[in-house]
């Protein structure tokens, strides 16, 4: 009987050691697969940047991603202006909706977002691609994302307007129109028009809401920025 109950005393514990296993490994973040050269998208050092520190702490499923070119890169203060939810940061600087697209199984997919919020289109212009093309390339985005995740909501923000880039204003214009249009279409998508809060009551837009380059934008226009997307993700303050 003594020997019975080691026995199962035995058993119990190799199963309760095996199930503490399978809760240890379930919880050890994704095998990460690094940018091994050169790509046709380029930003291989940044990609790897992010790898290299998903390797070392996963970021928890079920987060809102950021993701963009340097509007969102520099946006410091993007923990601090959504600390209601818990967010994951990938913009890099110079990025394109294309190239964002190459790297979508890299600094996407593997996240399982709740959300993923998109800015992308300053560079895609300046580099001569038109906006029926990058519009076509957000489509690729969201078809891309929803096929695996399904249930994730995409928000794309609206194309900003800046100084340095003023004549661009109308093919930003009819990106926004476009991208307005499509994510109508597309379930679990959206579109954020945050040129609603950069301009002044006379309609000017504000110069105090700009760096030194006239390009990209200051913390208090990322303020702004963030109150008026907390109201349209319906985020709770």
């Amino acid at each position: 009987m003594l020997l019975n109950l080691k026995s199962r005393s035995g058993i119990v514990s190799v199963i309760l050691f095996m199930l503490l296993c399978e809760i240890s490994f379930s919880q050890t973040p994704s095998t990460v697969r690094f940018i091994p050269g050169k790509t046709p998208a380029g930003f291989e050092s940044e990609i790897n940047n992010f790898l290299r520190q998903d390797s070392i702490s996963f970021p928890p499923a079920g987060a809102v991603l950021f993701t963009g070119s340097s509007t969102i890169r520099k946006w410091d203060s993007l923990a601090t202006d959504f600390k209601e939810i818990t967010l994951i940061q990938r913009g890099f600087g110079g990025s394109t909706m294309n190239g964002l697209n190459y790297y979508t199984r890299y600094i996407v997919l593997p996240y399982k977002p709740d959300t993923i919020v998109v800015y992308e289109g300053d560079n895609d212009l300046l580099k001569g691609t038109n906006p029926v093309e990058i519009v076509a390339q957000c489509d690729t985005f969201i078809q891309t994302v929803h096929n695996q995740l399904p249930g994730t909501m995409i928000w794309f923000m609206a194309v900003k307007p800046s100084f340095a880039r003023l004549k661009y204003l109308p093919e930003q214009n009819e990106i926004n129109r476009r991208l307005k249009k499509l994510t109508r279409k597309r379930s679990n998508t959206g579109f954020i028009d945050i040129r609603k809060v950069m301009f002044d009551r006379e309609g000017n837009l504000r110069k105090d809401y700009f760096e030194a380059d006239s390009l990209h934008v200051n913390h208090a226009c990322y303020k702004a920025w963030a109150a008026y997307m907390k109201t349209r993700m319906r985020i709770k303050k």
